[in-house]
């Protein structure tokens, strides 16, 4: 059964944009979006996925170059969250653990719910995969609309940041450049220190430092 549950991170997303005049389309929701708990992709559909499709059909954020998230569309017509879970399933971590939402247009960068990962209240952590060859994971939210609203902080900084503003070419890129905004997340922080994450992750000298900033905020 449905139940209704705040998006706050989502609000304040798309206030973002409106606020800044950027890109934004949203598509309206089908008539029977996935239910919380019904088997999505062979997963139990999260919680806040489901809210979040009971008020979008698929939203794009920021336009086809340069922007920063395209909701995977779902509607009576096509369910772009089982497309993109079911190409990936025969592939090995994260992807097989993983139920894929969005993406950044252009480029092979994801991301998805691990829903094995579930709390309590059955709301699944966020993982932003980079899907090139040298593949990597970074655990960036402990729910979808955490995830949102770091989100909407990051374009508050992208609009500001110099590079963007002189030729739309960003200095600063999500998730990579802004692990402390990541570590507001005090419940993923946990996570990660705890070792929630370790059987997707494969990862490099070069995140070493990312990771222990975003760890330090535990205190």
């Amino acid at each position: 059964m449905n139940t209704d549950i705040p998006l706050p991170g989502l609000d304040r997303l798309m206030d973002v944009y409106r606020k800044h005049g950027l890109h934004m389309k949203t598509l309206p929701p089908g008539r029977a979006p996935p239910s919380v708990g019904e088997l999505v992709a062979g997963y139990p559909f999260d919680p806040v996925l489901a809210a979040v499709y009971r008020r979008l059909g698929g939203a794009d954020f920021g336009g086809e170059f340069g922007g920063q998230l395209f909701l995977d569309q779902v509607n009576d017509q096509l369910n772009g969250v089982v497309l993109r879970t079911e190409q990936f399933r025969e592939e090995e971590e994260p992807f097989r653990s993983s139920v894929f939402f969005g993406s950044i247009p252009g480029l092979a960068y994801y991301f998805a719910v691990v829903p094995k990962l579930a709390d309590e209240r059955g709301r699944q952590p966020v993982i932003f995969i980079d899907a090139y060859m040298d593949r990597y994971v970074l655990p960036i939210a402990s729910d979808v609309d955490r995830f949102f609203d770091a989100l909407s902080h990051f374009v508050d900084m992208l609009v500001v940041d110099q590079g963007y503003l002189f030729d739309g070419m960003p200095g600063i890129h999500f998730p990579d450049s802004v692990p402390e905004l990541i570590a507001r997340d005090r419940r993923l922080v946990e996570m990660i220190v705890t070792g929630r994450f370790d059987f997707i992750m494969n990862l490099g000298d070069e995140f070493q430092d990312w990771f222990a900033r975003v760890k330090s905020a535990r205190g």
